[in-house]
């Protein structure tokens, strides 16, 4: 299975036309004032700023923050920005940014695999074994000890929601869905059918998607019909029942706008646990205002890190959200997999068994395929997420802790009871491979004490990575820096985070020690371009560089390999000749 991380629908190619060919579609804005009870305000501002027919909707629980869209949205993307920094521009206005669908750089598996296996000298582990990845998770044992009562299956009594491509009726997985209680956020209706096209006709990119990472959670056990390659899919949480969310048509271009409303809704139509196999090149704060929404509601939140992108995507990236990494049969990491800081834990990503459907002459085939990506390592992880809550039950759990405090109390378990493996570094695949037998096994704190994040404090437990400041541009670059932003070599993470400051100040024009300020001007705009466009961020990373690709870099012709020139005077004028903004245009003339 090709795993692409660049997730948007493709709406139509009318959205698309829209995208001044960076491969982003311009979708709205997010607003956020300083007092809560400011919509009259909001509403002049949008007027005034943006003119009429725009669309406002509060979100969120602080009455601060405001989502504003448009039924036709005609903004190019520099119009975008620059009516961004009007809006910023307000009297009351604290935070506005765009909202884009913004695709990845990112490789076809299929088109890359021959070449990248040569080049690291291994080999995808086509193990005949239907379960290995259970095995190497402890799932097995996990039954055993913690579920014995076969009317009571592991995972029973917890939902999980799956915010994807929607579904199809693959026997492997109709058992177990939850049809009542889904929706389908392109068409607006309760139908998520996933029909393998779009709404035009067209072939899609990786159909079935949804359905392929549904099956690796609530699988039942041994084949559910007679497939082509005589192989079955097993999922983690066999009890567990999942509520298809259709955000997508194929994991290609993601509306972050969509996935949003998707979280929220699950949020309160009893859903207990989030698996994200999707995810987006660019911060966004509208997303991170649903996943604080959907935590505070006792919603586990698990998401992919990313597969062939050399950062890990957002959500994943997030604090609040569990980032899963991919392993492989030999307890390695997979080299396809996205890799740095902002990983939690890491779980089986290669030669994954999943149901496949795909259509043929207008009919629906079904069969059980091996795969890779980390979109199979997040539900993985969110199974193991379902047994523990239906091992300590969730009612009984938010009685003693109550619902918001729960995600932050498996996270730390879940990360408290990984192994490390032999070639795990720090800063890199979290704290190890996921053991779900520990898992289930760990005490429950007493009680909630500084060692668990509370998530008044979620957001600061860490140095910021999505305002556009340096900490920004260290994680999407962090790795074409040295190897001591893995080892911890504080010296030379020192260095390189000065190469960084540099080169950031050489590009904008300005010094060092104004950096900061123009970065908190302009920083998520270059910061953008530099996610959607690939040439343009393999050219800035190659100015970054100090040395040649090694065998430990993700996969080299796509991530690392880049084009002349690395001049940083041609880069910006790279940046010039996209179209950027008014206000970034001044900073780098």
């Amino acid at each position: 299975m090709s795993d692409k991380q660049s997730l948007h629908p493709l709406a139509d190619r009318e959205q698309l036309s829209n995208s001044n060919n960076l491969g982003a579609k311009f979708e709205g804005f997010f607003l956020q004032m300083v007092l809560p009870g400011l919509e009259d305000r909001v509403r002049e501002i949008v007027t005034k700023t943006l003119g009429s027919n725009w669309k406002l909707k509060s979100i969120g629980d602080n009455r601060t923050e405001f989502e504003v869209s448009k039924k036709a949205n005609t903004l190019s993307v520099k119009e975008a920005w620059e009516k961004t920094y009007h809006l910023r521009s307000q009297p009351g206005v604290v935070d506005a940014q765009p909202l884009f669908a913004v695709p990845l750089p990112s490789s076809d598996w299929n088109q890359q695999s021959k070449q990248t296996v040569a080049t690291f000298q291994t080999a995808v582990d086509e193990s005949s074994d239907v379960e290995w990845s259970l095995k190497q998770l402890r799932v097995l044992e996990t039954w055993s000890r913690f579920f014995p009562d076969p009317n009571l299956p592991p995972g029973h009594g917890v939902v999980i929601g799956l915010p994807d491509t929607g579904y199809t009726k693959h026997p492997e997985i109709v058992a177990n869905l939850l049809l009542k209680e889904s929706y389908d956020f392109l068409k607006n209706d309760k139908d998520p059918t996933d029909e393998l096209e779009t709404h035009l006709g067209e072939i899609i990119n990786n159909p079935g998607h949804g359905t392929s990472t549904t099956s690796v959670m609530i699988s039942q056990r041994g084949a559910q019909s007679n497939y082509p390659t005589g192989k079955s899919v097993t999922g983690v949480a066999p009890g567990a029942k999942v509520v298809p969310l259709r955000v997508s048509y194929s994991v290609v271009l993601l509306s972050v706008t969509n996935l949003a409303d998707a979280i929220e809704y699950a949020a309160t139509h009893g859903v207990h646990v989030l698996s994200i196999s999707l995810g987006t090149g660019l911060f966004n704060q509208r997303l991170r205002t649903a996943i604080t929404y959907a935590q505070k509601r006792g919603v586990i939140i698990v998401a992919a890190a990313g597969t062939m992108i050399p950062y890990v995507v957002w959500p994943a990236a997030y604090d609040e959200v569990i980032a899963v990494a991919g392993s492989n049969p030999k307890r390695e990491i997979w080299w396809g997999s996205s890799r740095g800081s902002q990983v939690d834990v890491t779980a089986p990503g290669d030669s994954i068994w999943y149901a496949k459907t795909d259509k043929e002459n207008g009919e629906f085939k079904y069969n059980v395929l091996q795969g890779s990506g980390t979109s199979f390592s997040a539900p993985l992880v969110a199974g193991v997420a379902a047994l523990w809550l239906s091992y300590h039950g969730r009612d009984q759990l938010i009685q003693r802790y109550g619902a918001e405090k729960i995600p932050f109390i498996f996270n730390q378990i879940l990360r408290d009871s990984c192994e490390k493996f032999p070639t795990w570094k720090p800063n890199l695949f979290g704290e190890g491979i996921v053991n779900a037998e520990k898992v289930l096994a760990a005490p429950l704190p007493d009680n909630v004490t500084n060692s668990v994040i509370a998530p008044a404090f979620a957001l600061t437990a860490h140095p910021s990575i999505d305002n556009g400041r340096l900490d920004t541009f260290v994680h999407l670059f962090g790795q074409q820096l040295s190897d001591s932003q893995v080892d911890g070599n504080f010296a030379e993470i020192s260095r390189d985070n000065a190469k960084l400051r540099s080169s950031l100040a050489k590009l904008l024009q300005t010094t060092e020690t104004e950096l900061p300020k123009r970065l908190k001007e302009v920083g998520q705009e270059l910061a953008f371009y530099f996610a959607v466009n690939p040439e343009l961020y393999k050219q800035f990373a190659a100015a970054l560089s100090s040395k040649q690709p090694s065998g430990t870099q993700l996969e080299p012709k796509t991530l690392t390999e880049s084009p002349k020139p690395r001049n940083l005077d041609q880069i910006r004028e790279k940046l010039l000749s996209q179209g950027v903004s008014k206000v970034l245009q001044t900073k780098l003339s």
